[in-house]
């Protein structure tokens, strides 16, 4: 919208959050030098001194005076150990961040183009035999409805993009792949008393080109599938397709506790995966 102001739907405690961070660094600095300002006072003038009825006003100076000067550093510090409100991570990473959310039994949920990227950092993850404890994870994964016809992925005929009922066929087939590679997962780690995986895949006929992982609602990792690919198909009939690739692509890391910003682009795509699970249909089994 144009034109307008843009509403703020920032919770209550968000905008207090941020009004305090704007304004913590001057109070906390003017509090500062008063002591300091006050304390020296209270050494040189008598009644000051009197008034406060304290004795050790150039040691309690001094304190404040060091106080005021290592402010900046130690903001500095805590802004270096609070991660950044964003940053970037290949999706070929995620299996690092599936592991250190091991310990708190994490629910994982996955919109995607088959659900590989997911499936297979958090296979190797959990294939590892020195994964401590005994994990349950709930995954689910929303990805598109390869029943249906569609353009993108697709084949090329004539110079326009067409649907491709055997490139759909393909796409289902590694789809049902991946679920059964969880499932097996699954009963591996029963079988060993090494955790439990609990994986369901939904259907839904939408664009593939959004990808977003969530753990919990604790983490989010944005982006999108940024390569449309022009080649030959796999198998006969010969024929070009277009296909989706984004495997290699970046995602844009998000973490709760950094800041305004982020708990709101998690909240907002928490809300998403809630609205599409729930018009999603299961995965047929058997294609």
């Amino acid at each position: 919208m144009s034109g307008g102001l843009v509403a703020d739907d920032r919770t209550v405690p968000d905008r207090v959050k941020d009004r305090w961070a704007q304004f913590e660094p001057a109070l906390t600095r003017l509090l500062l030098l008063g002591a300091f300002s006050l304390s020296l006072l209270a050494q040189f003038v008598t009644p000051v001194g009197d008034a406060l009825e304290g004795k050790v006003y150039l040691g309690g100076a001094l304190f404040t005076l060091v106080g005021y000067v290592l402010y900046d550093a130690v903001r500095d510090l805590r802004s270096t150990l609070q991660p950044a409100a964003r940053q970037e991570v290949r999706a070929a990473d995620l299996g690092q961040h599936f592991t250190e959310a091991l310990a708190s039994d994490p629910r994982i949920d996955a919109v995607g183009f088959t659900g590989e990227t997911v499936v297979e950092q958090l296979k190797l993850c959990l294939e590892r035999r020195d994964v401590r404890g005994h994990p349950q994870v709930r995954l689910r994964i929303i990805v598109p409805d390869f029943g249906r016809p569609m353009e993108v992925p697709g084949q090329i005929v004539g110079g326009k993009a067409e649907d491709d009922p055997d490139l759909r066929l393909e796409l289902g087939e590694k789809v049902r792949g991946y679920a059964y590679a969880m499932r097996a997962l699954d009963r591996r780690l029963r079988h060993d008393r090494r955790g439990e995986l609990d994986a369901e895949f939904r259907v839904l006929h939408i664009s593939p080109f959004l990808k977003f992982c969530l753990i919990g609602r604790d983490e989010l990792f944005d982006g999108i599938y940024d390569q449309v690919v022009r080649g030959p198909a796999s198998h006969p009939p010969e024929r070009e397709v277009l296909d989706l690739m984004g495997y290699d692509a970046l995602l844009t890391h998000w973490h709760i506790d950094s800041g305004a910003a982020a708990r709101e682009k998690i909240r907002q795509r928490g809300l998403l995966f809630d609205t599409l699970w729930g018009v999603a249909r299961p995965l047929d089994p058997g294609g």
